[in-house]
C-alpha cells in the first residue's frame, strides 16, 4: 500500500525552482529506523548503495540509447532529507527507455539476495519541473527470474512491479512485496522468490516519454 506524506510539524527548506514542491527533510518518526533497513539515502555522494547486511552494490542504470537527454546520479539539488538524493530523468526515448536499478549485490552477472526478512519497501519520491504531466511511476523488485544477465529467463525484465502515483510534492511511499506483479510476457512466470531478490527498480513506462522523478532514503520494510 502506499504511505502519507510528509510530517506537517517539519519546516519545508529552500531549495531552485526546479526541485519538487514542499520539500522537507522527513518526519522525525523515519529517522531513527534501524540502519540495516536502509538500502540508499545517496548520503555518500555516490551510486554506492549502503554497506550493511550483506549489501554492496549500486545504482546501475539500463539504457536503450536513444534519449536526447539522460540522468542518473545522486545530488545535492534537491534531497527530501539529509543533503543528497537521487535524480533519474529522460527525454525522448524511442525503445524502451530507462531504467535504473539498486543492485543490491556485486558481482559479475546477477547475484541473488536474501530478503525473507523484509516484507517491502520504503523511499521518499517527486516529480520535478521537467516533468511534464504526472502519472504512475512503475517500481520494483528484480529477481535472479527476471534480471536480464542471471542466465534464467527468457525473454528477460518482466520483474515484479506496481504502480505508484507520483506528485510534485515529496512524500514517503510503502510498497509491500505482495502487491507486485509481473507483467505476463516473460518466462518463467513464477512467484516472487524472496530469498533470491538481485535490485529495486525504477521502470517508467508513459506514452510521454519524458520524466523527471526524485527519489530519497530507499529502505526495506518489515
Amino acid at each position: 500500500m502506499l504511505g502519507g506524506a510528509c510530517s506537517p510539524s517539519v519546516g519545508p527548506i529552500a531549495v531552485g525552482p526546479d526541485c519538487p514542491e514542499k520539500p522537507f527533510r522527513g518526519p522525525e518518526q523515519y529517522a531513527d529506523e534501524p540502519g540495516d533497513l536502509l538500502v540508499s539515502d545517496f548520503e555518500v555522494g555516490t551510486k554506492d548503495l549502503a554497506k550493511v547486511a550483506g549489501r554492496d552494490g549500486s545504482w546501475v542504470l539500463g539504457d536503450d540509447g536513444t534519449s536526447e537527454t539522460l540522468t542518473a546520479q545522486p545530488t545535492m539539488a534537491c534531497a527530501a532529507r539529509d543533503r543528497w538524493a537521487g535524480h533519474f530523468a529522460a527525454l525522448g526515448y524511442k525503445s524502451w527507455g530507462a531504467n535504473w536499478t539498486a543492485i543490491f549485490r556485486s558481482g559479475a552477472g546477477a547475484v541473488p539476495y536474501d530478503a525473507r526478512a523484509y516484507g517491502g519497501i520504503s523511499f521518499w519520491a517527486a516529480f520535478g519541473a521537467d516533468n511534464g504531466p504526472s502519472f504512475s511511476v512503475p517500481f520494483g523488485i528484480v529477481t535472479m527470474d527476471t534480471a536480464w544477465n542471471s542466465l534464467v529467463c527468457s525473454p528477460c525484465d518482466d520483474h515484479y512491479l506496481t504502480t505508484v502515483p507520483l506528485t510534485r510534492d515529496w512524500q514517503r511511499y510503502v510498497v509491500r512485496f505482495e502487491d507486485m506483479d509481473q507483467g505476463g510476457w516473460g518466462s518463467p512466470q513464477t512467484p516472487m522468490r524472496r530469498d533470491q531478490f538481485v535490485g529495486f527498480v525504477i521502470w517508467p513506462k508513459q506514452p510521454v516519454q519524458q520524466f523527471d522523478i526524485w527519489i530519497d532514503d530507499v529502505r526495506f520494510e518489515p
